[in-house]
């Protein structure tokens, strides 16, 4: 397969509006990124560092016209520059995302300017056409090598890693662009196929690539965070800046909190990362002394 060549572009430091975000050199606006959920706070596959918690504080729209009407309302403000839309997976990893789609065309036919993302499941080759007729941005995607995880972490009974490649390739074949979102630590809170996950990402040309990393979603939830090492992290991303120099590569909302955390992000940037979602104010701080060209984007970190 043939990739597109990317252009370089400068360090972004992302910080969309669902989340505050105020530090010493920028101060994000709430009403700048919607996050909607097609199902609310519902979610049938309650997968276990989630249970559903991160739905809860999402948009409900589940049909066009709620979508219409909650878009007419930001878009009001001047400051809306796009939205996510996502919500609870089916026991298949599914989202049923086809109630909205005439609204997502419709968005897009009179806001061209706004970005809109869906994050999907799996879906088949109808899913795949009907999402690129309504000029949707691009399409986010889970990628997960470790069978473990995809069967007592995600709850995906008789799913594979080859199903989210399949996804993949039907994406990227009908024209959509698509960032797979590899989440570290998923089997047991340590590395579980991650490299060869990004290598395949890779090969399949994506669009972007995210890396996040394991955390549960809620103190109440018994499911251990992560205890990869940064260095682990780091090296990660390096081998996939080595093997493409062009995708662009992100660290993702998903991180596991700690006074440290600055330390990761600038090895991250040392090792190529190219956005980096809510970063620390030390991150920030090392980008501005080393006069590193950058800058705050009130977007997604997929960074299409």
């Amino acid at each position: 397969m043939d990739c597109k060549t990317h252009r370089k572009r400068p360090l972004i430091f992302a910080v969309p509006g669902g989340k505050v975000y105020i530090g010493d050199h920028w101060e994000n606006t709430r009403t700048s990124f919607l996050n909607i959920s097609i199902t609310g706070d519902s979610c049938g596959l309650q997968c276990r560092h989630c249970r559903g918690e991160l739905l809860k504080g999402m948009i409900h729209a589940a049909d066009s016209g709620t979508l219409i009407s909650v878009t007419e309302r930001f878009a009001g403000t001047g400051s809306l520059e796009g939205m996510l839309i996502s919500g609870g997976f089916d026991r298949n990893g599914k989202l049923a995302f086809g109630p909205l789609l005439e609204g997502i065309k419709s968005i897009k036919d009179k806001y061209p300017h706004l970005t809109v993302y869906v994050h999907t499941g799996f879906l088949d080759e109808d899913e795949a056409v009907s999402l690129k007729g309504t000029g949707v941005d691009a399409v986010l995607v889970n990628l997960i090598k470790s069978s473990i995880a995809i069967e007592e972490v995600y709850n995906l009974k008789g799913r594979t890693y080859d199903d989210y490649l399949d996804t993949i390739r039907l994406l990227k074949d009908h024209g959509l662009k698509v960032s797979p979102h590899i989440i570290i630590g998923l089997e047991k809170g340590r590395l579980s196929g991650e490299f060869e996950a990004a290598s395949d990402a890779v090969r399949l040309c994506a669009d972007s690539i995210v890396f996040a990393v394991l955390k549960k979603a809620s103190r109440n939830i018994d499911f251990p965070s992560s205890g990869i090492p940064h260095d682990d992290i780091i090296e990660l991303v390096k081998h996939t800046r080595r093997l493409s120099p062009d995708i662009p590569l992100s660290f993702g909302c998903a991180k596991v909190p700690g006074k440290d955390r600055h330390l990761l992000e600038i090895g991250l940037i040392e090792a190529g990362i190219d956005s980096i979602a809510f970063p620390s104010e030390g991150a920030v701080k090392y980008a501005v002394e080393n006069k590193i060209a950058h800058t705050f984007v009130e977007k997604c970190c997929a960074n299409l």
